[in-house]
């Protein structure tokens, strides 16, 4: 039993400390039947009781820690995420990510790869999770550590001893821990790391005489190739074996549904003094076209209802704005900066800061603002190769290039206090890495200030790429490993006509300059992701190798001569095109073209004659869209209306159409005109399929109320 255990063991340590006193003292004992029926001379020295003395509270210390991180990973707004089991599972088929993380930590497999799109909520799932695990803790038990990889310096080795050195606990403790105790590593930002390797191997996890960890790592999608699953898999001790392939098991976080979105709203609006409440944050959210499909992630959601006033200001008509994903963040730092703006217009600063903050307000604040983290994140890319987190000590640093960002200089500071940036203890990064990225987006084009970041664009001249610098980063960095800034530069193409054309001299720049290959590369693989057509581009001679031209449109393009090594040219239209001495090695075509529509695509159909594809999207904005076969341009662009359209289906004559969709209506459209015909109601829940009769006398419909 216990209580023997410690008998037994009280008995030892005095028994030890018996035979230190015979040795130290010429006092003589003698033998007893009962430990503590003689009292014993205290030894002037105990090199027993020393160790027992200089060994640390472990518990006592852990029990600080939990504290302080219970503290730490408190989440101002948590919405309970849910996920698929891989990439390649059903969008439908979807369970809660924290109930199939506890089940893995409840199981045999060692590492758990969470997945998920920039700003899905990975951070924050994380941190619930080691605040949920700290809640349940328990005296000895399994201990959960955070671990932001990025702010740690090679992780490949020794992961676990310098979190807890960072966290104050002794080498004593840490071999303490190391031999006796369990735990669940929750490894965030693996991408950000820039990480190819596998860090439960390389750290020897789970081996003999090493740590005991299950882990929990959070990682980008669009960072991953093919054959990532290496990087996660345990390996077996002997490397000459196959992997144990039950080890890893994986989930995907799915973007937020309506009632997610709802939820959010509903705990974003009491926590500060808000201009409206949460029906007048959904109806906007609802009205303004194409705005639920981008808001079905934590983060861009957050910037939509911080800019929300800004977004709706002096509009009457909201069905006709239309947003873009990078005019969220030029809006929210807009707003960021006129912010910190005003609070330093309110602070009681000292002359000289007074004075620097005037000169900063003349030369004007916001844009002054912008340059400044523009200029950090394209410092960042060109010292750190992306790695968003800094560190910085003044003595340490003094001479470097983070001391133009982080030193002394007053201007510098003012700036620095005013900027999406977060700060812990010697680590700076920007408050989430798409900041960073589309920061570093405006490195390579700058756009034209303008007073309505939403409204109409003036044909405003650029001066990012007025001249083709060789020094601008589209030149000089591979984009096609940074996805999310060729997404925020696509938005640029579409809002800045400008923007278009400097990129298209690129490409006929690298028709007789080879040092151009990098630039047209990426200005070819951003266009193409803008939907830009190039039908019957005049391209003979260019040179882009490796360049993403998946779904882009060439049919009739001249490519004779063009170098088009390694690109990716699948589901792309090249009917007609001209490829006669073109260089393709490693070439990828793989899968054949495929239509891009409005929003998510939920049903399609063709017409009996199979000149018309319709297509139903939209996950909340219901959307119909009508393409003419031959040319698989579109002919009908239908806006239903705020409603999930479940079904579609085409008459015999190929003349008329019918919907169904979660308003319970049934709907006739004219396929030549696209009008509505009829709107039939009945139904008390949602249509879930239509279709007409062989003569096309009757439609039928399918609903949830079971008729």
């Amino acid at each position: 039993s216990q209580d023997a255990a410690v008998k037994d063991h009280a008995a030892n340590v005095l028994q030890c400390l018996i035979q230190e006193g015979a040795a130290t003292t010429s006092t003589t004992t003698t033998a007893i039947s009962y430990l503590l029926k003689s009292r014993l001379p205290l030894p002037d020295s105990s090199p027993l009781l020393n160790r027992v003395q200089n060994i640390p509270y472990l518990e006592y210390d852990l029990h600080k820690f939990r504290l302080q991180r219970l503290e730490d990973s408190r989440q101002r707004i948590y919405i309970p995420p849910m996920a698929k089991a891989n990439l390649q599972a059903h969008d439908d088929d979807l369970f809660p990510l924290m109930e199939k993380v506890q089940e893995f930590l409840a199981g045999d497999r060692e590492v758990m790869l969470v997945l998920g799109d920039s700003g899905a909520g990975k951070s924050t799932f994380n941190l619930e999770l080691e605040h949920t695990l700290w809640e349940n803790y328990g005296r000895h038990g399994t201990i959960p550590l955070f671990l932001n990889l990025p702010t740690i310096d090679n992780p490949a080795q020794d992961l676990i001893e310098k979190q807890l050195q960072y966290h104050n606990f002794s080498n004593d403790q840490i071999q303490e821990m190391k031999l006796h105790r369990e735990f669940v590593l929750i490894c965030d930002g693996y991408d950000e790391s820039q990480l190819k390797i596998n860090l439960h191997s390389t750290n020897q996890f789970n081996q003999r005489g090493q740590w005991k960890v299950k882990m929990v790592v959070s990682c980008r999608s669009q960072y991953l190739g093919q054959d990532y699953r290496s990087r996660f898999q345990p390996q077996s001790v002997n490397r000459y074996l196959p992997s144990t392939k039950n080890l890893l098991e994986e989930a995907v976080i799915a973007p937020f549904s309506k009632q997610q979105v709802e939820d959010y709203v509903a705990r974003y609006v009491p926590l500060e003094p808000r201009p409206w409440v949460t029906e007048d944050y959904m109806r906007m959210l609802t009205t303004i076209s194409n705005l639920m499909d981008l808001v079905t992630n934590p983060f861009l959601l957050t910037l939509a209802l911080e800019t929300l006033p800004d977004i709706i200001e002096g509009k009457q008509d909201l069905s006709t704005i239309r947003i873009a994903r990078v005019q969220l963040y030029d809006a929210f730092i807009v707003r960021w900066l006129s912010v910190n703006k005003r609070r330093l217009e309110n602070n009681a600063l000292s002359d000289h800061e007074r004075d620097v903050f005037d000169q900063l307000l003349d030369a004007g604040f916001i844009s002054m603002g912008i340059d400044y983290s523009t200029r950090l994140a394209s410092a960042i890319f060109e010292w750190q190769d992306g790695n968003p987190v800094v560190q910085y000590t003044h003595l340490h640093d003094r001479n470097t290039w983070k001391v133009e960002f982080f030193g002394a200089d007053p201007v510098a500071r003012l700036l620095l206090e005013s900027s999406p940036l977060t700060r812990s203890g010697h680590y700076f990064q920007f408050v989430h890495r798409s900041m960073l990225e589309y920061f570093f987006s405006r490195v390579i084009f700058s756009p034209p200030q303008v007073d309505d970041i939403f409204g109409p664009r003036a044909e405003t001249a650029s001066h990012a790429l007025s001249s083709l610098d060789p020094k601008n980063p589209l030149f000089q960095r591979d984009l096609l490993k940074e996805p999310s800034i060729i997404l925020f530069l696509c938005d640029r193409v579409k809002l800045n006509p400008d923007f278009e054309q400097k990129l298209r001299s690129a490409i006929d720049q690298s028709k007789t300059d080879a040092d151009a290959a990098t630039a047209a590369t990426n200005a070819i693989t951003i266009l193409v992701k803008a939907g830009v057509p190039f039908h019957g581009a005049d391209f003979r001679g260019v040179k882009v190798p490796g360049a993403d031209l998946s779904g882009g449109q060439f049919d009739s393009a001249q490519l004779q001569g063009a170098d088009l090594t390694g690109a990716n040219l699948s589901r792309s239209w090249l009917r007609q095109a001209d490829l006669s001495q073109a260089q393709l090695k490693g070439v990828r075509f793989e899968e054949l073209p495929y239509l891009e529509v409005a929003a998510t695509a939920n049903k399609c159909a063709y017409s009996p004659d199979r000149r018309m594809l319709a297509v139903a999207a939209g996950l909340f904005d219901g959307w119909i869209e009508v393409y003419d076969t031959s040319t698989w341009t579109r002919i009908h662009r239908i806006h239903v209306g705020w409603m999930h359209i479940s079904s579609v289906a085409f008459s015999s004559d190929s003349q008329l159409m019918v919907s169904g969709d979660d308003k319970n209506v049934v709907r006739i459209w004219d396929t030549k005109n696209g009008e509505q015909l009829f709107a039939m109601e009945g139904h008390t829940e949602a249509v879930v399929s239509v279709a007409f009769s062989p003569r096309d006398i009757q439609a039928a419909s399918a609903s949830d109320d079971d008729t």
